[in-house]
């Protein structure tokens, strides 16, 4: 009797909180155009998710009675595949997709998860079925999860982002979708047939919204194959040396493991193999290392697998070994504004207010062999236009990919081609070679020591190097030198000194054909270009994967809301941070994520709203990088950089190039220029970890400077994780400044921290005098005085 009753009380509950719950079948009934009927009216379903966030959004639930779509992105980000749900939102569709859409208009939205772990069906069918959904009010299949069996696929290599690929089985032929955010991307796509289990969707432009249906898998057991164990992860690198590299990837069935490889120097090489390794062993996991290779240079490589079913095979692999030993792997980062070196490692001062113009010229000047460089835009900075005349004169190759300027060319880059100058242009089209980078001396193999990259934000005009907030990183490392010539070479269109406009490749032409996993004197670097390498997928996922306190960026274009809310996924203050700078123009552009960022307005304004600011300086704020715990040396922070922009047409269409650096030192160093444009901007950085090492009590340094004006430091030290605030205060008692988490107690984790003081930060400055700060802490509270000078 009591189990009865409380099963009517939580069944009554439910219709106080959610509304009347019903079934999923009455609210997809459509009217003639496809439209559902009650569109605008907010509805209470509960159902079992079939899918959570594997698309980023929307997810999938199900009844027995049907299937719906649910673009809600706190409900995606909280639940998982199972979850039995109870969703209040507005019903409305997106090109023909019945969807339950977050809104405050009209009603408010709401989600509840009542259990975990739940069974759901899953609707075997035929692509006949699927495409002539009974549509006598509402589609039958739409919403739920199937499964189709006996497919087969046009298309080769491997699945990439936000793609339809043509498939078909005995009864028709219809799409199959890959999301970006699926773990699809990047993996083999099938050979022969196989079997599909996928959320059933449709994307049709306008009405009547009765064709456009698609299926999208999940994840990539949701593709099963017959017919050989089936390669399901292609060949990734590891131990990663001059002479030595290891291979690894999975099937899906035991088979035995054979690799065929050949050294690779250019992008039009026939593939003819020189080399294989083979093992009998039947198995899943397949490893094979391979020896006396040559070191910086790329190889191409096929992974096999064979079982009594047949034979698997990778798609292509590219690979680097490390430089020669001869070469350095020296990084020199350099910004054209002042920097905050109070945010400094030991003995790591970023340099600022340097003038690019003359370190590029000094390394023009010392090139000896060749000079590559790929420029968006380059004009005025005559200085060097005439730096690579002279290295042509004394002997340099020098060549060069440019853009279509629509049409036009640069006065500079006439001038170029009037001195012999060997010029590639972009074909003209909507999309841009968007790419700033110069490669010095990296053809030739006298020397591993003088092959250098120089890459970053910057392109070659006064404005650019003088007025607009820029960064640069020049990289010695002949394996990454290697690399960046493959990709101007494939926009060069030749492997020599004449380009080839008839096999020049740009945008969508080109393939992922370069290697992107480095190992630079022990650092593991990653390299990327757009469109073919799904730049903003790994952008995604290294936020996803890596962010452990801190994200921290400068960005001149965000308009790219998959990696937006990759970040608004990490974004739990006060433990795990996101703070940005943006362009003041392209951050209130209306497609920008800053007005979601900031709380102030978007679709789903962040909330809490994260501590983002518009630039508000002089000229632009044009640097692009992604900082992840930055601020926290123990949890191996990376540095993300190079020309690409947060946006889709950097992702689908320009040319790019950007590059992960997973060094402690080199994203300290971009630190120290966020940390200044931060301030400027308006925000403040509470507080930095320096040392992971677990003290044996709490410790309150004295500030240094002491006196100071109008910046100083204070190092504390606390022995486990806990509360901590620090705030100062003036001689009579009066509250002046709260230096970690702006009022509030910031949970800190064990070690040894540092935090800035900057007085100019202070709306009206401070007077000189004595000031005291106070470090509370759950078992400790210490004052210390210091005294401001000016």
């Amino acid at each position: 009797m009591k189990k009865c009753f409380s099963i009517i009380f939580f069944l009554l509950l439910i219709t106080e909180i959610y509304g009347q719950v019903v079934p999923i079948s009455s609210i997809t009934i459509n009217n003639s155009n496809g439209v559902p009927t009650d569109t605008g009216q907010f509805k209470t379903v509960t159902g079992v998710v079939t899918v959570a966030n594997q698309f980023g959004g929307p997810s999938y639930l199900q009844d027995n009675t049907g299937g719906i779509a649910v673009f809600y992105n706190e409900l995606s980000a909280a639940v998982s595949i199972g979850d039995s749900v109870i969703v209040t939102a507005k019903l409305s569709h997106f090109n023909g997709l019945t969807e339950l859409v977050y809104s405050t208009n009209g009603g408010t939205p709401s989600f509840s998860i009542v259990s975990s772990g739940n069974s759901y069906q899953i609707y075997t069918i035929t692509v006949s079925q699927f495409i002539n959904q009974a549509w006598n009010g509402h589609e039958e299949w739409e919403g739920r999860l199937i499964r189709i069996n006996g497919l087969t696929i046009t298309g080769t290599g491997t699945f990439q982002p936000n793609t339809n690929y043509n498939v078909g089985d005995a009864t028709g032929n219809t799409q199959l979708r890959i999301d970006n955010n699926s773990n699809l991307v990047g993996t083999l796509i099938p050979t022969g047939t196989f079997d599909c289990i996928a959320a059933a969707s449709q994307f049709k432009s306008s009405a009547p919204y009765n064709s456009g249906y698609q299926f999208l898998p999940r994840f990539t057991t949701d593709i099963f194959q017959s017919g050989g164990p089936i390669i399901q992860t292609p060949p990734s690198e590891t131990n990663i040396s001059p002479t030595s590299i290891t291979l690894n990837w999975t099937t899906q069935n035991a088979g035995d493991t054979k690799l065929k490889y050949f050294r690779s120097d250019s992008s039009n090489q026939n593939v003819v193999f020189t080399d294989s390794v083979y093992s009998a062993v039947q198995t899943t996991n397949h490893s094979v290392t391979l020896t006396s290779l040559s070191p910086g240079k790329i190889y191409y490589a096929l992974a096999y697998s064979t079982n009594a079913q047949g034979t698997s095979v990778s798609s292509p692999k590219y690979f680097s070994t490390a430089s020669h030993p001869s070469s350095t792997g020296k990084f020199e980062i350099y910004f054209n504004k002042p920097v905050d070196n109070s945010f400094a490692m030991p003995g790591n001062n970023a340099v600022g207010d340097v003038d690019l113009k003359v370190r590029l010229g000094q390394r023009i000047d010392s090139a000896d062999y060749s000079i590559d460089l790929a420029m968006y835009s380059f004009n005025e900075v005559t200085q060097i236009k005439d730096k690579l005349i002279n290295a042509l004169i004394r002997g340099v190759k020098v060549r060069m990919v440019y853009d279509h300027r629509d049409g036009s060319i640069q006065q500079l880059v006439q001038d170029l081609i009037n001195a012999g100058v060997k010029v590639q242009q972009r074909p003209q089209g909507s999309n841009i070679m968007h790419n700033k980078f110069f490669i010095f001396d990296a053809r030739n193999d006298n020397s591993f020591s003088d092959d250098w990259l120089w890459t970053g934000s910057a392109n070659i005009t006064n404005d650019q190097f003088y007025t607009d907030a820029q960064n640069v990183i020049f990289i010695q490392d002949q394996a990454l030198c290697n690399a960046y010539t493959r990709e101007f070479e494939e926009m060069w269109g030749s492997h020599n000194e004449i380009n080839n406009p008839s096999n020049a490749k740009f945008g969508t032409s080109k393939l992922d054909n370069t290697p992107h996993i480095f190992n630079i004197n022990g650092k593991r670097v990653e390299c990327y270009f757009s469109p073919s390498d799904n730049t903003s997928t790994m952008v995604e996922n290294m936020i996803e994967f890596n962010t452990n306190k801190s994200i921290f960026f400068c960005a001149f274009a965000f308009t790219r809301f998959n990696i937006a809310n990759k970040m608004k996924a990490q974004f739990n203050p006060p433990s795990k941070m996101v703070r940005g700078v943006f362009d003041d123009g392209n951050g209130t552009d209306p497609s920008s994520v800053y007005p979601e960022m900031k709380g102030i307005g978007g679709s789903i304004p962040w909330n809490p709203p994260a501590p983002v600011y518009l630039d508000g300086q002089t000229g632009l704020m044009h640097s692009k990088y992604i900082l992840i715990d930055s601020d926290m040396p123990s949890s191996n922070p990376i540095l993300q950089t190079g020309s690409y922009n947060y946006s889709t047409a950097a992702t689908t269409g320009n040319d790019e190039n950007l590059l992960f650096i997973y060094d402690s030192l080199a994203a300290n160093q971009y630190l120290q220029d966020f940390a200044k444009r931060y301030t400027l901007a308006g925000g403040s950085i509470d507080i930095k970890q320096i040392s992971a090492v677990i003290p044996e009590d709490y410790y309150l340094g004295q500030n240094y400077p002491n006196p100071f004006n109008p910046v100083t430091s204070i190092t504390f030290s606390i022995p486990e994780s806990q509360n901590v605030s620090l705030n100062v205060y003036d001689a009579l008692g009066r509250h002046v400044a709260s230096l970690i988490s702006e009022n509030q107690s910031a949970l800190v984790g064990a070690g040894t921290y540092k935090v800035t003081f900057n007085t100019s930060s202070i709306s009206g400055g401070l007077p000189s005098g004595v000031y005291y700060y106070t470090l509370r802490a759950d078992n400790f509270v210490q004052t210390k005085k210091m005294i401001l000078v000016k």
